[in-house]
């Protein structure tokens, strides 16, 4: 019976340290991980306010300017973005006023765009990609992929804008309106407006 004792005694000792340096390791990668997200969402940050004075000051000598290495630099933080978003989820707090603060700096940079198209007689072409992750997210998604296909493909004459169709945002919603967007994905190419899923022959023949 004593030697019964003593053997369960063991196990229990070896079963509560197996547990204890589990639970430690585990708290040590929470610690980390969310280290590295605090890390990322002030990088995202303060990304996103660099992006906002590089606008401002683009704008005042507009034609100096590389504009496709401002909307590179834009393109960049919205992959860091989507991995953000991979990782916490769409509907995370911290993803959507992330995503708030990337819609306006989008929309200040697309002004200035289309600034530098008229005033310097820039040869580009400038798609607004409305999405949702919610209606129509599938044909949304695919719309996405093939755009980020023609992103790559012309790249020194096409920039994309991509917008949440939820963002209720005042801003967006008078682009919406200007252009009649009323259901998603729809693409505007140049002032034109699509609504529905393009094939990429279609998007291709309205390029300039």
């Amino acid at each position: 019976m004593e030697i019964s004792y003593k053997r369960y005694l063991s196990v229990f000792i070896i079963t509560f340290l197996l547990f204890l340096v589990t639970f430690l390791i585990a708290q040590k990668i929470t610690s980390r991980t969310s280290e590295d997200f605090l890390r990322m969402q002030k990088y995202m940050s303060n990304y996103l306010i660099s992006l906002n004075l590089q606008s401002e000051i683009a704008k005042e000598n507009i034609c100096k300017v590389d504009v496709f290495q401002l909307t590179r630099d834009k393109s960049e933080l919205g992959k860091q973005l989507d991995i953000l978003e991979k990782t916490l989820g769409k509907d995370n707090e911290v993803v959507k006023d992330l995503k708030k603060d990337y819609t306006i700096v989008s929309i200040r940079q697309w002004l200035m765009v289309k600034k530098f198209k008229e005033s310097c007689k820039g040869d580009m072409n400038i798609i607004l990609f409305f999405y949702s992750n919610k209606i129509n997210s599938s044909e949304s998604e695919s719309q996405g992929y093939l755009l980020d296909y023609l992103y790559r493909k012309h790249p020194e004459n096409l920039v994309i804008y991509a917008f949440e169709w939820e963002q209720d945002n005042p801003a967006l919603n008078t682009i919406k309106q200007i252009y009649g967007v009323n259901s998603v994905p729809t693409i505007v190419i140049n002032d034109r407006t699509l609504s529905g899923f393009q094939s990429q022959e279609k998007i291709e023949s309205l390029l300039t």
